[in-house]
């Protein structure tokens, strides 16, 4: 699903709070920036697309996160889009530009307490030096996985012991290996590729 203008923005009150509705069709409304929303990625929530090859801007976010882990990736893309559309040239992808951005866009959104205290707590902390990953921050990741959903019979692979063997809702089965920096080395069975998992994937 793409949208870019403000009347097929309003799908977006089925995946964020609603009270931040307002404030993100605004933010549509004012940048030249589309909106995607995908099915799952295992090795990102989301993304920013733009310059050769790319018609417009456009941000992506997965479609199963929870309404606050939905909304945060939402404002770290469109960070990402400021920074862009400010220069329309490369700058570190995560660099000081990218922070300031993402600090100034979230500030409205803990004014009208769109966040639970703990989670607002737990993002503020993060935002003094936020990273590509929102799961890199334990105490966010943990705050924020506590508004999922959880499916019967699914763990998350930080919770599985080294080469654990565990299976993906497509049918693919993996062993679970060592941890590379913020993710975990993982073997596909199928097809003996190598894959990096987010630690808080959830598989079967």
């Amino acid at each position: 699903m793409k949208f870019s203008r403000a009347q097929n923005l309003m799908v977006l009150h089925d995946f964020i709070p609603s009270v931040s509705l307002s404030f993100v069709i605004q933010w549509f409304q004012d940048h030249d920036v589309h909106l995607k929303i995908t099915r799952e990625r295992i090795s990102k929530l989301g993304d920013f697309r733009a310059g050769s090859g790319v018609a417009v801007p456009t941000i992506s976010v997965n479609y199963n996160l929870n309404e606050y882990s939905f909304l945060i990736t939402l404002l770290h893309e469109m960070a990402h889009a400021e920074v862009w559309l400010s220069s329309k040239k490369r700058n570190r992808p995560h660099g000081k530009a990218w922070k300031s951005a993402f600090l100034n866009l979230s500030q409205p959104y803990f004014q009208a307490e769109v966040f639970p205290v703990d989670l607002a707590a737990a993002f503020k902390a993060y935002l003094k030096n936020p990273t590509a990953s929102t799961m890199s921050f334990q105490p966010l990741n943990m705050a924020l996985k506590a508004y999922d959903k959880r499916e019967h019979g699914l763990i998350s692979i930080a919770d599985l012991p080294e080469n654990s063997i565990f299976r993906l809702a497509g049918g693919r089965t993996f062993i679970k290996g060592q941890k590379v920096r913020t993710r975990f080395r993982c073997i596909c069975l199928n097809n003996k590729r190598v894959y990096l998992f987010n630690p808080m994937a959830e598989v079967s």
